[in-house]
């Protein structure tokens, strides 16, 4: 069992879990949190999120096949082919970054994005193929791993990527067997023996590929790979002692299931997801008290719940060990995490027009592109480097072509599209320091900016300096008097002077080190 925290719930330790579940959460967010309590604000954060409507056409690009409005999941690719690939997929972007930003206490969008690194994609995938993708891994989320693994299996997106359409009976091809036993379930385990992996062999990865013969994506009319019965192996595969012996065969269309069955009859698997889930929420360091105290609790809760993801992600996010002091900000935010964060926690409203949102995300879209986050396009089958690569790990985000991509978005910032025209507006800090609690008060205004934006206290010469930066060294009652001055005057003149003193304000909190942790 799972040691359960049973320490102070207080706003500190609401925005740390906020944190790692959502993107960028906002104050009352986290207001909402603590007032709910660990258990209730465990279960609103893994609740069923409401429904979105599928990404639309919008007039910056052709389509032939959908009007403005309209959405272009289901419809047939003809004429331009590569230009509509590119037009769709400039929907399909800001599409997912919108629900990042709106959807601000639910662990889905969290979720999903480690399942895009887990099941991994890319090369000639198509924008209806990664709509069906994605939706799968949305849709199933925080569902069953045995389930979500056979749909992965004959999706079309996978079988593009993995060679599974040339994955024929006269020529199997391995690629995806090897990379579901390898990346996708159980992992290898230390070698034992030329071909023996610990939890599978070589024999296994042949084995799996000729039971995985058959499926091809190539097909309009349905949404997942089709069987062709002509391409299937009918053969015996037999495998290894690592699977007890068990041969597979005469099953057609059903052999896949099997194969997917066989290697869940393994309990190493529920251990190997529970790490990848610990690495993606909670640290890279898997030391030996990790081991025992987190994730083999957390493989059996797994393997009581036959695979449902859910409860043990709930004992996970409720844990003592998540809520440790050296969890606490001990991860670097990725570029995507690192956008939120000033999307989100300071409440910039979007522009409704959606040619001009869209605008505006893709904006940073191709930043988060330059850093090597682009969502369907990962740099390998085994996702970003940042949640596997030793000794590296989350630090791979960062160099010093990164930093300099991250602060040009932060000045980005400054400048969004507004609703009504092609015009630029900045963030509306006045807006936003609005909802603070004391905002007259500078000392009162920069500490509850910094339980928003940080994951740890900062020191007092940090204090001082966020305060050198608004009152460029004046007294502190100066930022009283003019910021009452606006309130009770609020002319153009007055607006722009206030503005000014936030933006560079939030230039250097956004600029500090302790901004990119998480």
């Amino acid at each position: 069992m799972i040691e359960k925290f049973t320490g102070e719930w207080n706003f500190h330790s609401a925005a740390h879990l906020l944190r790692r579940t959502t993107y960028g959460p906002r104050k009352s967010t986290i207001t909402e949190a603590v007032a709910l309590g660990l258990d209730e604000c465990i279960d609103k954060l893994l609740s069923d999120p409401d429904p979105v409507d599928p990404p639309v056409y919008i007039d910056f690009e052709d389509d032939p096949q959908a009007g403005i409005g309209e959405t272009w999941v289901d419809k047939p690719l003809d004429g331009d082919i590569q230009g509509i690939f590119f037009g769709r997929n400039k929907t399909l972007w800001p599409w997912i970054y919108n629900n990042m930003h709106s959807n601000d206490f639910n662990i889905v969008e969290k979720i999903t994005m480690f399942w895009l690194n887990h099941f991994t994609t890319g090369g000639d995938v198509g924008p209806s193929m990664k709509w069906t993708y994605y939706s799968l891994l949305k849709d199933n989320c925080l569902g069953n791993f045995r389930d979500l693994t056979k749909d992965i299996t004959i999706c079309k997106a996978m079988l593009v990527y993995l060679n599974g359409n040339e994955n024929i009976a006269d020529e199997p091809n391995e690629n995806y067997a090897r990379e579901l036993l390898e990346l996708f379930t159980i992992g290898k385990g230390p070698l034992v023996a030329e071909g023996d992996y610990t939890n599978y062999t070589e024999k296994d990865i042949v084995a799996f590929a000729r039971a995985l013969t058959g499926w091809s994506p190539w097909n309009s009319e349905i949404e997942t790979g089709f069987y062709r019965a002509w391409a299937h192996d009918d053969g015996e595969k037999q495998l290894s002692h690592r699977f007890d012996n068990r041969v597979i065969m005469g099953e057609g269309d059903q052999e896949y299931k099997t194969v997917i069955d066989i290697i869940f009859s393994k309990n190493e698997v529920a251990y190997y997801i529970s790490r990848r889930l610990f690495t993606w929420f909670v640290n890279y360091d898997i030391n030996d008290e990790v081991e025992s105290e987190v994730i083999a609790p957390m493989a059996q809760i797994i393997l009581d719940n036959d695979f449902e993801i859910k409860p043990a992600i709930k004992a996970l996010l409720g844990s003592s060990y998540f809520y440790r002091n050296e969890i606490i900000g001990c991860m670097i935010k990725n570029p995507i995490d690192y956008l939120m964060s000033m999307t989100n926690s300071v409440e910039v409203e979007l522009p409704q027009d959606l040619i001009l949102n869209y605008k505006a995300w893709l904006w940073w879209h191709w930043d988060l592109d330059k850093m090597g986050f682009s969502i369907f396009q990962m740099p390998s089958v085994a996702g970003w480097k940042a949640y596997y690569q030793t000794p590296i790990f989350y630090r791979d985000w960062i160099n010093s072509a990164s930093l300099a991509i991250r602060k040009k978005m932060v000045n980005k910032f400054n400048w969004i599209y507004k609703e009504t025209d092609e015009t630029l507006q900045g963030f509306n800090f006045i807006k936003f320091i609005a909802t603070l609690e004391n905002p007259t008060d500078v000392n009162d205004l920069i500490q509850e900016i910094s339980s928003i934006l940080y994951p740890k206290p900062l020191s007092e010469a940090y204090m001082d300096f966020f305060k050198s930066s608004l009152l460029n060294n004046l007294p502190d009652f100066e930022w009283t008097v003019e910021y009452e001055n606006y309130l009770q005057d609020p002319t153009e003149e007055n607006r722009i002077s206030i503005e000014d003193k936030l933006r560079d304000l939030f230039q250097v909190m956004f600029a500090i080190p302790e901004f990119q942790l998480s």
